[in-house]
C-alpha cells in the first residue's frame, strides 16, 4: 500500500505528464518514474524517497521529482546508463533501466538529493527583475539599492543586472501586455547572492538542464551571458541556507538589504516554510524595501510563472504579473500590483 506522501507525489507526476511543452527534456523521465513508482516492488525508489523525506521533510513534491531526475541525469553524465533519457528506447526498457539505476545507486542518488537543489538558471529570467526593480527604485525615490538574491545558483542575476548588451539580446522575445516598464539602470550599491552549501557549480547547472536540443540552446545562452558579463568579475556569493531563518534575518539586517529577489526557489518547499521565509525577509528588510518573488505556475505542472512582491513590514502579496513561459519567452501580463508597488508613473519615460 502506498503512503499518503507517495500518493501525493504520484499525483504531481501525473500532472507533469500533461505539461504543454511535451517532450521538453524531462517528460521521458517522468513517464518512467511514474511506471516505476506504481509497481508494488520498487525498493530502490522507496529507499531514496524515504531517506530524502527524512532528511528534507519540507521538500515539495515537484522539487523532489525534479531533483530525482537531475540526480539520475548526473549519474548518466558520469558514465551511467543513458537509456532512461533516450526517446528511441522502448518505454519498458527505459522503465527497467531507471529501476535498476535506483536499486544499484540508491545511496548516491540519495546523497545528491540531500545535498543539492534544482539549481537550473536561465539567461532570460533577469529581464523582469531588471525592469521591476528599476521601476521600484525610480518610483519610490530609492537612491541606493542593496540587493540580495536568494537561491542564486551561480549568480546569473547578479552577473546580468544593468548589462544592456545581455538585456537587448533577449528582451525582444518577451512581450508585455499592456506595456513594459522602461529599461532603467538600477542604482546598485550592494549586490550579493546566497545559496545553500555546497554552492552550485556550472557543471551542476548543466545537469539541471534537461537532455534535449531545447535545453542545449538554453544552456548556450547561459554560457554566452557569462562571457558577456566576464569583465565585471565573479559575483559575490555566500553559502547560506535560507532555511536558517535566524541567519538569513541577521544577514539582511547587517547589510541593510532593501531589495530581495527570489526566483524559482520557494516552490521547492512546503507552503508553511514558504510563508516563514517570506515573513523573515519582509520583517528584516530596510524600508522602503521589497521581496520580488517569481515562482512556477501550478508547481511545474504547467507552463508559466507568477510574479509577486512583498513589501518591508509584511505588506503583500502584490500580484505584479503572470508570465506565459517560465523560461521568459512569450507574454507578460501586467496586473494592478505593479502600480501599487512602484507608483503609476512606471509607464512613463526613464
Amino acid at each position: 500500500m502506498f503512503s499518503a506522501r507517495k500518493i501525493s507525489l504520484l499525483k504531481v507526476l501525473d500532472d507533469m505528464g500533461k505539461h504543454q511543452q511535451g517532450n521538453h527534456g524531462w517528460s521521458l523521465f517522468h513517464e518512467s518514474l511514474s511506471r516505476v513508482a506504481r509497481h508494488d516492488r520498487s525498493p530502490g525508489l522507496d529507499r531514496v524517497l524515504a531517506a530524502v523525506w527524512s532528511q528534507r521533510p519540507d521538500i515539495s513534491d515537484s522539487h523532489a521529482v525534479t531533483l530525482l531526475g537531475i540526480a539520475v541525469r548526473q549519474l548518466a553524465r558520469e558514465g551511467g546508463p543513458e537509456d532512461v533519457f533516450r526517446a528511441a528506447v522502448p518505454a519498458g526498457r527505459r522503465e527497467a533501466a531507471l529501476a535498476r539505476v535506483l536499486e544499484e545507486n540508491a545511496a548516491e542518488v540519495t546523497r545528491l538529493m540531500e545535498s543539492h537543489s534544482n539549481s537550473y538558471t536561465g539567461a532570460r529570467r533577469f529581464l523582469l527583475p531588471q525592469l521591476v526593480v528599476g521601476a521600484f527604485a525610480h518610483g519610490r525615490g530609492i537612491e541606493r539599492v542593496r540587493l540580495l538574491d536568494l537561491g542564486t545558483s551561480i549568480g546569473m542575476l547578479l552577473r546580468q543586472l544593468n548589462n544592456r548588451v545581455i538585456y537587448e539580446r533577449f528582451a525582444g522575445d518577451l512581450h508585455w501586455d499592456p506595456v513594459s516598464p522602461p529599461y532603467r539602470e538600477i542604482p546598485l550599491d550592494f549586490l550579493c547572492g546566497v545559496d545553500r552549501p555546497p554552492l552550485p557549480t556550472l557543471d551542476w547547472v548543466r545537469t539541471c538542464h534537461g537532455p534535449s536540443d531545447y535545453y542545449e540552446r538554453r544552456f548556450e545562452e547561459v554560457l554566452w551571458s557569462i562571457d558577456q558579463s566576464g569583465t565585471a568579475g565573479e559575483p559575490l556569493i555566500r553559502a547560506l541556507d535560507i532555511l536558517d531563518l535566524a541567519g538569513l534575518s541577521a544577514f539582511l539586517k547587517a547589510h541593510e538589504i532593501n531589495v530581495v529577489t527570489c526566483n524559482f526557489v520557494l516552490y521547492q518547499y512546503s507552503a508553511d516554510v514558504r510563508k516563514q521565509i517570506i515573513e523573515t525577509v519582509t520583517e528584516a528588510l530596510k524600508a522602503p524595501g521589497m521581496l520580488l518573488s517569481m515562482e512556477p505556475s501550478h508547481e511545474l505542472t504547467r507552463m508559466g510563472c507568477v510574479v509577486h512582491a512583498y513589501r518591508a513590514g509584511g505588506e503583500g502579496p502584490l500580484h505584479l504579473a503572470d508570465v506565459s513561459d517560465a523560461h521568459f519567452m512569450g507574454e507578460v501580463t501586467v496586473h494592478e500590483g505593479l502600480d501599487e508597488l512602484t507608483g503609476a508613473g512606471w509607464r512613463g519615460e526613464p
